[in-house]
Order: C-alpha cells, then structure tokens, then sequence
C-alpha cells in the first residue's frame, strides 16, 4: 500500500509536469530544469546524466540500487515520453518514444492493476506517436 501510494504521488508529479510541456507552457530549457529536479529527488542523480547513458546501463544502474527499480524506470519511462512527445525532430522523437517503451516494459506485471493500468494507456499513447511518425 504504502508502495502504490509513493508511485501515484511521482506519477501525479509527473502527470502535471507532462501536461505543463505539452500545453506548451515550459519551454525545453524549463523542462530540463524540472527533470532534473524530479530525477535527482527519486535517484539521487540528475537527468542529465541518465539521458546521456544507453537506456541498458540506466536501468542496470537501478537494478544495482536494488532499491525502488519499478519506481525509477516509470519515472524514466515518463521523462523519455515527454521528451518524445515535445520533441521537434523526428528522429529524437523516435529514440525518446524507443526508450519510453522499454522503460514501461521494464514495469509491466510487476505493479498493482491500477498501475497497470496506467502504463497500459501510456504505452498505446507511445506506441500510437511512433506509429504516427513513421506513417
């Protein structure tokens, strides 16, 4: 419980975030600023950082935390969304949405149905973006 509560407390975080970049009212510098305080709240290391490393080594980095790995690739998951969903070039956007859906497969069946839920509908939304790119 205390668990799915900590998880939907980040998801609404970030769920105000997302919908602030996408109404277009954070400019990319402002939503560079905002993930990097929200990463280093729940990783202890900045954005920055974890979007110049491959999606692998990321994700062997929480594995070796051991600690909230589900919570930390959701939180990853959200921010390559975002930046796919903002992003002006095509071929970022492809790699941003490639790395959201790994990042959401790496959270899938291991979250109560509710959560699953969630990253469900945002895996079909990146998988529709993708889709719509390269149609």
């Amino acid at each position: 419980m205390i668990r799915e509560d900590y998880i939907m407390r980040m998801i609404q975080q970030i769920g105000v975030l997302v919908a602030r970049i996408l109404n277009q009212s954070l400019s990319h510098e402002e939503m560079d600023v905002e993930f990097e305080g929200l990463t280093v709240q729940w990783t202890g290391l900045p954005a920055s950082m974890l979007l110049a490393l491959s999606k692998e080594k990321v994700y062997s980095l929480f594995e070796e935390s051991e600690r909230m790995v589900v919570e930390k690739s959701y939180l990853m998951a959200e921010i390559y969304r975002a930046k796919g969903l903002s992003s002006e070039s095509a071929e970022s956007k492809r790699e941003f949405l490639g790395n959201a859906k790994f990042f959401y497969g790496k959270c899938t069946g291991l979250v109560d149905e509710s959560l699953q839920n969630e990253i469900d509908s945002r895996l079909a939304e990146v998988n529709a973006s993708i889709d719509d790119e390269i149609g």
